[in-house]
């Protein structure tokens, strides 16, 4: 089920004006895929990166082109 825009602008806002939201969002994917739960985990985590510092920037950072995923 593909997110909606509204859904996922209201979850950048909310990272952007709330620090203890993005630590616990990156530490519930970070216990999704430790879990075992590799979807979810993939899910929140690019969620995350993706209203943080965004994929080109981590690849810049790291040294590693981003790689390109189809959309659905």
């Amino acid at each position: 089920m593909a997110l909606t825009k509204a859904f996922k602008e209201t979850i950048q806002a909310r990272v952007q004006r709330d620090p203890k939201f993005r630590a616990a969002l990156l530490i519930e994917g970070v216990q999704s895929l430790v879990a075992g739960d590799v979807e979810i985990g993939k899910v929140i985590l690019r969620d995350h990166i993706n209203v943080t510092v965004g994929f080109e920037k981590l690849g810049t950072t790291a040294k590693m082109p981003p790689q390109r995923r189809p959309r659905s």
